[in-house]
């Protein structure tokens, strides 16, 4: 359950920013407006795959795991990434939560009958 709601924060997060980046960007487009769209719909994509991710894990089932690991190891560098240029509370608090992510998916994965 734990797995579940972070994957579900970070598929809501992920929802957010594809429909609020193209505001922020056109503010200062350094990017062509395909690039913006592209980036939009990619983010979209990816909200949609961590949504399912996280429904998957809520019901229990064993497919989503590998798939949120994945997402959450990708995610490690990243958030450190993060922290040491300087956006310390978002970094630390992705770092965490996909720390404690992992730690959970693998317990219930444990915990799974087989």
């Amino acid at each position: 359950m734990v797995a579940a709601m972070i994957i579900g924060l970070q598929a809501l997060g992920c929802a957010v920013l594809a429909v609020v980046f193209p505001v922020a960007a056109s503010h200062d487009a350094v990017l062509s407006t395909i690039s913006h769209v592209m980036f939009c719909v990619f983010t979209g994509l990816f909200a949609a795959g961590l949504g399912f991710a996280a429904r998957g894990l809520w019901r229990g089932l064993s497919w989503p795991r590998t798939a949120s690991v994945v997402w959450l190891v990708v995610l490690l560098p990243v958030a450190w990434t993060m922290v040491q240029s300087g956006w310390r509370l978002p970094g630390s608090l992705i770092l965490g939560s996909s720390l404690v992510a992992i730690l959970a998916v693998a317990a219930e994965a444990r915990r799974a009958p087989k």
